[in-house]
């Protein structure tokens, strides 16, 4: 029986030994969540860097004088001295940081912080000789709420106006753009960054609709003629960030995405109301209401091929078409007439292997003519007589080619970049010994480190 005895409790030591030296099996269910490569977490808040390294460079058969940023509406006429000279620039001012900020204080609610900044903004005038101090700017900073349906947006983000890929946010990778390396982007695009107040309800996965109220800017061009009481009241190329604007720009969309056969739809309805007004100097005031549309569509008929169709029509738009044309004219008795604007892109988007992607856009804008004094001392957008950036249309044709040489979720991705555009510019009015032609043809290429 004591030997008995002693070998259970050997068998027992044993046993817990084995037990005890032997690794246990984890629980799945208990690992951590999978999160960005960079996030941090601090508190409650998950904190994820991002962006990209970036280096353009851009040849141009005319010089325009605008950097990497194409100015489509300040093409010279190419019998001019700028219109016989070639343009080369090379610049890392695109680079674009990124942070994003989550946090759910309670079950169902959620709260995004985004902020997006570069270095496109005003430069020095010597920012090429030697340092090329290129300007900090803020491109987006905004913050959601996120409760069952209804989201809520506030800060600066890309207007409701802006085409969407898909969904209704402002988020970039849902903004349609183009992918090209042109930080203009397309000649006939609509788009705008400004502060607003949005608030959208998420009907189902599917449909969508939104509404925000935007900072407004009542502008005009430098090539429209105002009376000379008036100009102040309206802001231009020239800079008037004073400008007393009645009300917000109020904006609505309805958005639907489906997925038939696993392919992507998306489409999207907008519109928009602003309003425009003068005070004379007896303090009379006038006022007009300018309003636009957009159908937006974004098609994949085929595996990894994107159409793309969108379209823009309004009265009193032409701010959000790159600014390159007015707003409104202004009467000498100060009532106001708002300028017709039409715009659009199309084009397709083709990823035949997941490292090479190719696009091909057309685009334009077209301005219509708004005259309300014909003869010596015209007023208004288009009149005879008017500068050469009073711009009844501008055209461009574009295509290019992206290869990814890197990518790895963790180590981010470099990839490489060639764009060729072809733009064109008419004006509405051109001296009657005035033959020339205002076109110009554009090369991009660039290297680009997005972060992980």
């Amino acid at each position: 029986m004591i030997i008995i005895s002693r070998i259970s409790r050997i068998s027992r030591f044993l046993i817990a030994l084995i037990l005890t030296l032997s690794p246990l099996p984890a629980a799945a269910e208990e690992g951590p969540e999978e999160t960005a490569p960079l996030s941090l977490r601090i508190g409650g808040a998950e904190f994820t860097p991002g962006g990209f390294i970036d280096m353009s460079a851009v040849w141009r058969s005319t010089n325009v004088g605008s950097g990497v940023a194409t100015a489509f509406g300040s093409i010279p006429a190419n019998n001019s001295l700028a219109g016989r000279m070639s343009e080369f620039r090379m610049s890392a001012t695109n680079t674009r940081l990124t942070l994003k900020v989550t946090e759910e204080p309670l079950e169902k609610l959620k709260f995004t912080g985004y902020v997006e900044v570069d270095f496109a903004g005003t430069a020095p005038g010597t920012a090429y000789v030697s340092s090329n101090s290129l300007g900090f700017r803020m491109r987006q900073a905004f913050v959601t709420a996120e409760t069952g349906k209804w989201e809520i947006l506030g800060g600066q983000a890309w207007s409701l106006m802006t085409p969407n890929r898909r969904g209704i946010s402002a988020a970039p990778a849902d903004i349609f753009l183009g992918i090209g390396q042109d930080s203009s982007y397309l000649a006939g695009l609509l788009w705008a960054r400004q502060a607003q107040a949005r608030v959208t309800y998420h009907f189902s996965p599917n449909w969508a609709l939104a509404f925000s109220a935007e900072n407004p800017d009542q502008y005009v061009t430098a090539g429209t003629t105002l009376p000379a009481a008036f100009r102040s009241q309206f802001d231009a190329p020239s800079g008037n960030g004073t400008i007393a604007n009645p009300r917000p720009d109020f904006a609505a969309k309805l958005a639907f995405d489906v997925r038939p056969a696993g392919r992507s739809v998306h489409v999207e309805l907008a519109g928009m109301s602003r309003a425009f007004r003068t005070v004379d100097a007896s303090l009379e005031k006038r006022t007009a209401h300018g309003v636009g549309g957009s159908l937006n569509l974004f098609v994949e008929p085929l595996p990894n091929l994107r159409w793309i169709l969108t379209t823009f029509f309004s009265s009193g738009g032409g701010r959000y078409v790159m600014a390159m044309g007015p707003d409104a004219v202004v009467a000498p008795d100060g009532s106001i007439s708002p300028v017709h604007t039409t715009s659009g892109v199309t084009g397709f988007e083709y990823q035949p292997r997941p490292s090479s992607q190719l696009f091909a856009y057309y685009s334009g804008a077209y301005f219509s003519r708004n005259v309300v004094a014909d003869g010596e001392g015209a007023i208004g957008f288009g009149h005879p007589g008017s500068p050469d950036t009073a711009n009844r249309q501008i055209q461009e044709a574009t295509g290019g080619y992206i290869h990814t040489l890197f990518k790895n979720p963790n180590h981010g991705a470099l990839v490489v970049l060639g764009q060729y555009a072809y733009v064109t510019r008419a004006p509405w009015y051109r001296a009657p010994s005035d033959s020339s032609d205002r076109h110009m043809h554009m090369v991009f290429g660039g290297v680009r480190f997005t972060l992980p």
